[in-house]
């Protein structure tokens, strides 16, 4: 203990030098933290987004088939389509449960900031993403944001197999995703006008919150997505789910010799994905080692130019009775000290700043095209990635402040009083 007062008053002694210490090692313990949490935290979001989908494979018009599949999934537009007639196929297909069709475009909006992506979709979707609530009641959009867990908890209130494919027969019709309905401020039974368009759609219902790319879509009829955007006969891919899963290798290889076709699985537009954010994570990575380079050698100046100054002081212990290794543990206990509160310092910024982060990394990711639909949190706040943290700035102090305490403890009496 009387080591951790001393070493806590000469720390204090040199105010400003210490500060900027500790406040470097926060900085560098805060970007280390938020790599690794979002490392873990978006291959954990991006995983579960594409086990939630309940798509097993995607089969798509030739071209670049992990772009379109990244596209489609992001709510973008391709340029490249199939014919309708390929749905029919793939379910001839053995192994293949649900194949459903779908048409999606979108009608840009450069003076709001956004455009409005439109899914022509028939009841094969319904019963590929069986998880779907889409509730029929009429709410206030600003009361159905505060009550619609309890809303979809009562089936009642939900749209049931044969209450949609009855409003798809309505070529109007149109089911808003949750964020869609909350920026068009509809609920059911209103009409929306799409002046691009000249026409009107009628709410029949609203899909309850997915945590999903859904969650923006206008789903429209299959027949009404391909007249919208004048591709009759027409899809831009068939999203499939195989009976049994474990046989997706063999199914996906019949997929293959569908003409005109490209089929991507879940699972390798999964690798393909975090592949690429390997790539973006190396170049970081590299960052924040430069980062913790320049830390330690901060440290390491700092301790030492504080040997250098206490010569005399550290002169007058030894003289005084101090053994080299109460010099030694000194000198060491002051830099852990200052790397463990910089440390700490920077955990706690990390946390309470970790919202402002997430932030700024996805937008980052959306100006790359790397979000890939992927929705709510992708920093993972994981108890052993703080400790993780905490130790590796602990072993940099531990490393950097051997030599300065070291030289201290190998100072001779005579000499360190000699020197002032």
């Amino acid at each position: 203990m009387r080591f951790i007062h001393f070493a806590l008053r000469n720390l204090t002694q040199r105010k400003v030098r210490t500060g900027l210490t500790v406040f470097t090692i926060a900085v560098a313990v805060a970007v280390l933290f938020t790599l690794l949490s979002f490392n873990k935290g978006y291959s954990q979001a991006l995983h579960q987004q594409l086990q939630q989908m309940g798509v097993h494979a995607m089969v798509l018009p030739i071209g670049c088939p992990y772009e379109a599949a990244s596209l489609l999934m992001k709510g973008g537009k391709i340029d490249n389509h199939l014919p309708e007639a390929t749905a029919a196929t793939v379910a001839d297909i053995d192994g293949v449960q649900i194949a459903a069709p779908a048409f999606m475009s979108a009608i840009a909006r450069p003076e709001e900031g956004r455009a409005d992506v439109f899914f022509g979709i028939d009841e094969r979707t319904f019963d590929l993403k069986n998880w779907w609530k889409i509730l029929k009641v009429r709410k206030d959009p600003r009361e159905l944001q505060d009550n619609w867990e309890t809303l979809a908890a009562d089936p009642a209130n939900r749209m049931s197999r044969a209450e949609f494919v009855e409003a798809m027969q309505d070529p109007n019709a149109v089911i808003l995703g949750f964020d869609a309905s909350l920026i068009e401020l509809s609920s059911v039974g209103d009409e929306i006008y799409v002046p691009e368009l000249d026409r009107v759609f009628r709410v029949a219902g609203i899909l309850a919150p997915t945590g999903q790319q859904d969650d923006g879509f206008f789903f429209v009829p299959l027949r009404t997505a391909q007249e919208m955007f004048q591709r009759k006969g027409e899809i831009t891919t068939v999203q499939v789910r195989f009976t049994d899963p474990a046989r997706s290798a063999a199914i996906t290889e019949e997929l293959e010799k569908i003409p005109g076709a490209e089929v991507v699985a879940m699972g390798e537009l999964l690798g393909t994905m975090q592949n690429l954010l390997g790539s973006a994570r190396t170049l970081i990575l590299s960052i924040v080692l430069v980062v913790i380079a320049i830390t330690t050698l901060g440290v390491l100046n700092t301790v030492l130019m504080s040997v250098f100054e206490r010569t005399r002081e550290i002169g007058v212990m030894r003289a005084t009775g101090a053994e080299p290794g109460h010099v030694f543990q000194l000198i060491w206990t002051e830099t852990l000290l200052m790397v463990g509160i910089g440390g700490a310092l920077g955990l706690a910024l990390a946390a309470l700043g970790a919202r402002a982060i997430e932030g700024a990394i996805k937008a980052a990711l959306a100006r790359m095209e790397m979000l890939a639909g992927v929705k709510g949190s992708v920093i993972a706040f994981e108890p052993r990635i703080f400790v993780l943290c905490l130790l590796f700035i602990l072993a940099v102090g531990a490393v950097a402040g051997l030599y300065p305490a070291l030289r201290a403890s190998r100072a001779r009496p005579i000499e360190a009083l000699r020197s002032e």
